[in-house]
């Protein structure tokens, strides 16, 4: 007889409304098992019964000693399933969806009910086991077929979502991302709580969408809470909220306008000076925005998306019809800079061309960084360099004042000269280093505050970083020194990346450039350790290991580079050239 994928989602359906406990042990062989159970348990334990089979639980052979964990299936689907997408999973009957575990994060298993949109799963305590909506909108990282089930033919009718009123709900007073989402004035309250806790919900818009639940997951996991998204007792009581929430008058008021419809809202623009062509104007079509200056220049800025990295962003990006009129500002050609590099302009062309093409209108505001710029993408999270280094050059020219009034370079409280932003007849140091714990539990050293400035909200798009972004890319335009300070950053940040990887990994000296160009890409992405490096250089193809770093998930930049290596090679450009 078949294994149909069916098969578990016929079995599972029987454990609907069942208890679900974090960590609850279930003997795998034990049809008659009536709960608790945890997601992975489940998803074994149907597994079993359906097919016979230990999957998911650590790769034994015996029943008893089967310890089922998200981590395990993730790690099994890889070795042993055909790994697909989680989208081509929901549309396949008893397909496994898979949330990896990471540091800080409890993953998660579930069955597709192949209808693109339900999933059958041991969700969390607030729902037990239940069949339910919205997989397309939550967060997995692959899906899978397991081996020897025919999940092609055969297949019955996926019928079994229980009736309206038995759905699995929770008594009055508890939140979660559910369709329609819940509205009104207390989610007003926990979007507010959120904030306060350092925790970007979104707006302040009275509505639990994926923001705000985003944003509960987030402070759940911070705060050692059960990860269900469900906004219950603990979690609100942890939020310094009363149980239910109980929204206050300002609150009411927020919700209250939040519903009013309002015009379209006009950007406040810096005035410019008379003698510069300064920005006027930004506008919105569709998703795209665009800037116009005094003379009538105008250009596309870039387009919003969405992203999720440790938390769900909304930021801006360049689509194919942004990047093409982003052309406009100029990229990168190595005639224009050796002049005042030297070999340097010609050694870093192959990663400026990896990066983009190199234009030197490059823009994203979406990821974590925030806010990254300029041919080779400067990200301004983090200290001492990148971004914040090219905004101290910048400030440095001669009519840094025409394009940024608000901005000055300023003495900070220890002596040092840094940014500062006019504030309130006060200036505020913008480079101050500020220990974060981002939404995943990790802390990280950031200019927490220059990225406020650049782009207040993660999770909305900004008037601050739409006007940043028009009149940064307005001053390349205007003066070609803003283009030119770009690659003094840029180098200088190689020869520094060179003294590290000196000290870092053994056997590299600087004197062969190729090696030099390979390990700087490498460094400048992020896709190799010291020790692969070092690995590399003790083979015996030095070069082609390296090649290998990050090889096939950047196939396509790698061989941009080596492309562009192979042209450097071939005019002798770079003979005798150290780093």
């Amino acid at each position: 007889m078949a294994l149909l994928g069916q098969d578990v989602i016929d079995i599972g359906s029987t454990r609907l409304k069942q208890q679900y406990v974090l960590g609850a042990h279930v003997p795998l062989d034990n049809p008659n098992w009536q709960g608790p159970w945890d997601c992975a348990e489940f998803t074994s334990w149907c597994a079993y019964q359906a097919y016979g089979m230990i999957f998911g639980a650590g790769n034994v052979t015996k029943v008893a000693k089967a310890e089922p964990y998200s981590g395990y299936w993730y790690a099994e689907a890889r070795k042993k399933a055909l790994v697909i997408s989680p989208a081509e999973a929901l549309k396949i009957p008893g397909a496994v969806l898979i949330r990896a575990p990471a540091p800080g994060k409890i993953g998660h298993v579930a069955f597709a009910l192949g209808d693109n949109d339900r999933t059958l799963e041991a969700r969390g305590a607030a729902f037990g086991v239940g069949i339910f909506k919205g997989a397309a909108g939550r967060s997995w990282s692959i899906g899978c077929l397991l081996p020897g089930v025919d999940y092609a033919n055969g297949l019955k009718p996926p019928v079994l979502e229980p009736p309206a009123d038995k759905s699995p709900a929770l008594p009055p007073g508890y939140f979660w991302l559910k369709t329609p989402n819940f509205k009104g004035a207390a989610i007003v309250a926990l979007q507010r709580a959120l904030k306060a806790k350092a925790i970007d919900p979104g707006p302040f818009d009275g509505e639990y969408g994926p923001m705000t639940n985003a944003a509960v997951i987030s402070f759940q996991l911070v705060k050692g809470l059960e990860v269900d998204g469900v906004v219950g007792p603990n979690t609100a009581g942890a939020l310094g909220l009363a149980f239910p929430v109980v929204p206050n008058a300002e609150d009411e008021q927020i919700y209250r306008d939040a519903r009013t419809p309002k015009g379209p809202v006009s950007i406040k623009l810096p005035q410019g000076a008379a003698a510069l062509d300064a920005i006027v104007d930004i506008a919105q079509s569709g998703k795209t925005f665009s800037a116009k200056t005094a003379s009538g220049f105008g250009f596309i800025i870039a387009a919003t998306t969405q992203f999720t990295d440790d938390m769900n962003r909304t930021g801006l990006y360049q689509d194919k019809t942004a990047i093409k009129d982003s052309l406009k500002f100029g990229a990168y050609k190595t005639a224009d800079y050796s002049p005042a590099f030297g070999q340097w302009a010609h050694f870093i062309e192959p990663t400026l061309t990896a990066e983009g093409g190199g234009r030197f209108a490059t823009l994203n505001t979406y990821d974590r960084a925030a806010f990254t710029f300029g041919a080779p993408q400067l990200a301004a999270h983090t200290p001492g360099e990148n971004f914040i280094v090219y905004l101290q050059r910048l400030l440095g020219l001669a009519d840094a004042d025409k394009h940024f009034p608000e901005l000055s370079l300023r003495k900070n409280a220890a002596g040092r000269t840094t940014v500062h932003r006019a504030d309130g007849g006060g200036f505020e140091d913008l480079e101050q280093v500020i220990i974060v714990e981002r939404p995943n539990g990790k802390k990280e050293r950031q200019l927490a505050r220059l990225m406020a400035y650049l782009n207040p909200s993660p999770t909305s798009i900004d008037a601050a970083e739409l006007s940043t972004s028009a009149r940064l890319m307005n001053w390349l335009r205007i003066d070609p020194k803003a283009k030119e300070l770009q690659i003094s950053v840029f180098i200088d940040h190689a020869k520094a990346r060179f003294d590290l990887a000196k000290t870092k990994v053994d056997g590299f000296t600087g004197d062969d450039w190729r090696i030099s160009l390979w390990i700087m890409d490498i460094m400048h992405q992020g896709r190799g350790s010291f020790g692969e490096m070092t690995a590399a250089l003790a083979s015996g193809d030095p070069e082609g290991r390296l090649k290998e770093l990050g090889w096939p998930k950047y196939k396509t930049r790698i061989q941009t580079v080596e492309a562009a290596v192979g042209r450097l090679a071939a005019s002798g450009v770079m003979n005798g050239f150290k780093v």
